[in-house]
């Protein structure tokens, strides 16, 4: 495998072996407590973290949990003829090899000694990425095939090469060492980037290194940090990335940024006050949570109507939202409807939404059922199921006719059309053990879920928005 230069003259320079950082071994015993059980003899509980000794009537097995009084930890409760037993989990060092940052992974393989009843730690370093050079690699410790990986501990590392698996290194540490950073980091290209600061703002739980490191390239982040602006500079600081005075930048006056700090607003937060002028944080999750966070649909309904006299209006109407509110004036524009105040603001907003659903009438059946199959088989390639759940694209004008009389929704008379001529794409999410029966009707847009509803518009739950989040990402996001 030919290796570039610049590479190559690295890896002769990286040592096989690097020292380790002063406080190691207290950072690893934080980390170390979450990993211990009780073992009981009896009635009583013995704590393989503290040591101390408790009355439990808890029963023993996987899965059968207590809390010690003493150290308030909570542990599997396992008997005392327990003989093997080990617990896995990976820590992460920062270190500095020619001014190139290095990300270094060592396994905790944490050993249980029915002798001792005390878990004991051997600790080995299995890979290491190179964010600038954009390499990962890897020691003879580490085997990867697939999906499938295993470190050996008991294998030394006789040579370090450049990993060129099918599928990344992924990052699984719990938490990286921070104690040393500022001196790592010294002579890199993060040298100035608050990184350690932003590592503790994440509470140093499972930090997507490599994505903070792209972040921390642009000027612009270090700015948003110092600032107390956390959340932009974690996750957009390149749409800040200009010179110019605080309105050139944030669009709006400098009179805003205390409120900004006070609030640590997100990006979106950010765009629904430049869209309203009103320092109340309130108002604008208000307005997030009737968009379904959609920005774009806010701001077409900024065009039409003041948003804080629409957020005061959906308090009195059931089930209101943006979309449905756009449907509703999409409705009136077919019908040549003028939109006066009356009109915009009705005193019910269900009744006359599904009025202006009946007049408008859906014309071309034959030629948008023709188009809804073949977008149909356009999108079947995102078709996705779990144990659970699975979800797939409306297959034709009565496909839409009879989710919508489940749904008792507006998506047949209201969408079917758009579906047709590839405006939007609707789906339908269902059980894989029902599959007729309709759980949410899921519309996405612009490979993001603009929509996402069950029966008469009603909020989704936990399970189901978990399925959508884990579809939209690996799925609708991967093949755009």
């Amino acid at each position: 495998m030919y290796i570039r230069k610049n590479i190559a003259d690295f890896l002769e320079k990286m040592p096989k072996e690097m020292k380790m950082p002063k406080n190691w071994k207290t950072f690893v015993k934080k980390y170390d407590i979450e990993y211990n059980l009780l073992i009981k003899h009896g009635k009583e509980c013995e704590c393989t973290n503290c040591g101390k000794y408790f009355y439990s009537e808890q029963v023993e097995g996987k899965g059968c949990w207590d809390i010690c009084p003493f150290c308030n930890n909570q542990y599997d409760v396992r008997r005392s003829n327990l003989k093997n037993y080990f617990f896995l989990y990976d820590l992460a060092i920062i270190d500095n090899v020619d001014n190139k940052l290095i990300l270094r992974y060592f396994e905790v393989y944490r050993k249980y000694d029915y002798k001792t009843r005390r878990f004991k730690d051997d600790i080995v370093e299995y890979a290491r990425i190179v964010p600038e050079l954009d390499i990962e690699i890897v020691n003879d410790r580490f085997i990867k095939y697939l999906s499938f990986e295993r470190v050996y501990h008991t294998k030394k590392i006789k040579r370090w090469r450049i990993f060129t698996g099918m599928y990344g290194l992924g990052q699984y540490y719990k938490a990286i060492y921070l104690d040393n950073i500022y001196e790592k980091t010294k002579g890199t290209i993060y040298q100035y980037a608050p990184i350690k600061e932003a590592i503790e703002y994440l509470d140093n739980k499972k930090v997507d290194l490599l994505k903070l490191l792209e972040k921390a390239k642009y000027p612009s982040f270090e700015l948003l940090m110092k600032a107390g602006l956390y959340k932009l500079a974690l996750n957009c600081p390149e749409k800040f990335n200009q010179k110019g005075s605080f309105e050139k930048r944030f669009g709006l006056p400098k009179e805003y940024y205390k409120f900004m700090k006070k609030h640590d607003v997100s990006e979106k937060e950010l765009c629904v006050l430049k869209l309203i002028k009103r320092k109340n944080i309130n108002i604008i999750n208000k307005l997030l949570k009737i968009s379904n966070e959609n920005i774009e649909d806010l701001e077409k309904v900024s065009r039409i109507i003041n948003l804080i006299k629409l957020k005061d209006y959906s308090k009195k109407q059931q089930g209101f939202s943006v979309q449905n509110y756009l449907d509703y004036i999409r409705n009136l524009e077919k019908l040549n409807v003028p939109l006066t105040n009356k009109i915009l603001l009705p005193e019910n907003f269900t009744e006359a939404h599904d009025i202006s659903i009946e007049k408008v009438e859906i014309v071309n059946n034959k030629l948008i059922n023709k188009k809804i199959k073949q977008r149909y088989k356009q999108l079947s390639k995102n078709i996705y199921s779990d144990n659970t759940f699975f979800i797939r694209p409306a297959k034709n004008l009565k496909d839409m006719e009879d989710e919508s009389k489940q749904q008792i929704n507006c998506v047949y008379k209201n969408y079917s059309e758009d579906y047709a001529y590839g405006n939007t794409d609707i789906y339908f999410l269902r059980n894989i053990n029902k599959p007729e029966k309709s759980l949410v009707t899921v519309e996405v847009n612009k490979n993001k879920i603009r929509q996402k509803y069950q029966k008469k518009n009603t909020k989704i739950t936990k399970e189901q928005d978990i399925f959508l989040k884990i579809w939209e990402k690996n799925i609708i996001q991967k093949v755009a």
